[in-house]
């Protein structure tokens, strides 16, 4: 008997080693940070394997957090901080509910948790804090006590940089992360927010190169993913980095919106009306999911809803510009041009960086035969943005239909050497049939 219950328990420790092979194995990423919804289950089963381990309670809440199930993070990070022993992990759990408070936009959260510190790190605490207000000169301020307690302190330093980036001071925030990184090259967070500072400073190539970096360390980073989705060209990349991301993080409204812009450009509408419906389930009073939703109801011929749509987000943000440009184009779908004429109008008065709303003015008065008013949007929106390929085309159109066969072909010719979304073929075809 004795031999046949040494043997069962030899099995159930197989069984249970077993287990935690699984799980190693799934856990294989160094860093904590590299877990979203995709590894969660793994997370939690590991924390079952081991429930008095600090460490894989870290693991679980940093992911957690990163997934946006902030009270659950919350949570568990308070339950690591309770059974921690080693002094490192209690301190990287505390910085965890900092960053939770932190996603929260929670100022008064961030600084209570940050009364475990103390020294360089209560200073660098209270720099994240005061980022939770955007305010940027407090949290310099901080993060200079901070950083010449410690001139290595790696908290202190991508605060600064941060707080740099706040200010639009971008070489110095540049300078800040890339410090940060001197040390922590292995930090996804901090290559994405350098990639972030390059692409406003213009240096595209470099941008990119980091937050590909970011991508690399991190491949479940649904903040990596969206900003390197933003920073190389739309298109079939893009699509899929931006699943990943809004499926990393489920309630990553941004996300969900930029992939269902991009998945309607590309013609995929049923796929665009379900990332809108995403978005406004995740947040029901977003503009901006209603401006997709708005685009999704015009591709499926339904103005009237792309109107009712327009209408939901200007009850949200007044002065949506996108809004009033999605009502414009329902209204001139139902033929009712003086009044889309007069939204359009709105639309650019709102928003004087972008020229859609006089180059789909100049289409629908085109299309409803008003060709002296849509010549006039037209050569409004080419003074405005003279490299805009559909200004030149919509001003094309109506130049032909009013018998200017030479103006018409310059403005063709202009549509054909300019930047911007335009079927070229189709405007070749009318610069042909010119005579």
């Amino acid at each position: 008997m004795l031999g046949k219950c040494a043997k069962q328990y030899a099995m159930r420790v197989a069984r249970f080693a077993a287990v935690v092979c699984v799980v190693l194995a799934a856990l294989a990423a160094p860093q904590p940070a590299g877990a979203q919804e995709s590894q969660l289950d793994a997370r939690r089963a590991a924390t079952k394997v081991a429930p008095t381990d600090a460490v894989a309670a870290l693991a679980l809440g940093t992911a957690l957090r990163r997934a946006d199930h902030l009270p659950e993070a919350l949570a568990e990070l308070r339950r690591g901080v309770a059974i921690a022993s080693n002094p490192e992990t209690a301190r990287q759990l505390y910085w965890e509910l900092v960053r939770v408070a932190a996603d929260r936009r929670d100022f008064v959260g961030a600084m209570a948790a940050c009364k475990p510190f103390s020294g360089t790190d209560a200073h660098a605490c209270a720099a994240v804090a005061h980022l939770v207000r955007q305010r940027a000169t407090e949290a310099l301020a901080e993060t200079g006590l901070a950083l010449a307690r410690d001139p290595r302190c790696f908290e202190a330093k991508v605060a600064e940089g941060r707080a740099y980036e706040l200010e639009l001071d971008t070489s110095h925030a540049e300078a800040s992360f890339r410090e940060a990184l001197a040390g922590h090259g292995d930090r996804p967070e901090v290559h994405e927010a350098l990639g972030r500072v390059l692409l406003k400073e213009g240096r595209q190539d470099v941008a990119v190169s980091e937050l590909r970096q970011a991508v690399a360390l991190d491949p479940s980073s649904p903040d990596a993913l969206y900003e390197l989705a933003g920073a190389i060209p739309p298109g079939d990349e893009s699509i899929r980095l931006l699943e990943r991301a809004a499926r990393e993080r489920l309630t990553f409204v941004d996300a969900w919106v930029a992939l269902g812009g991009q998945q309607l450009a590309a013609g995929r509408i049923a796929e665009a009306k379900r990332a809108a419906e995403a978005a406004l389930r995740v947040a029901p009073h977003s503009p901006q999911a209603h401006v997709l939703e708005g685009k999704v109801a015009l591709a499926e011929g339904r103005p009237d809803d792309a109107i009712k749509a327009g209408q939901a987000a200007l009850a949200n943000m007044a002065n949506s510009a996108a809004a009033k440009l999605i009502i414009a184009d329902g209204t001139a779908r139902k033929g009712e041009i003086d009044a889309a004429l007069e939204a359009y109008q709105a639309a650019w008065g709102l928003d004087h960086g972008d020229p859609t709303p006089l180059v789909h003015a100049s289409e629908a008065c085109h299309a409803a035969g008003r060709d002296t008013s849509a010549r006039a949007f037209g050569v409004k929106a080419t003074q405005e943005f003279p490299r805009w390929a559909p200004a030149w085309a919509a001003l094309g159109e109506s130049l032909a239909a009013q018998g200017e066969v030479a103006a018409a072909r310059d403005a063709y010719r202009a549509a054909l050497a300019a930047d911007g979304p335009i079927d070229r073929d189709a405007v070749k075809r009318k610069l042909s049939a010119l005579h």
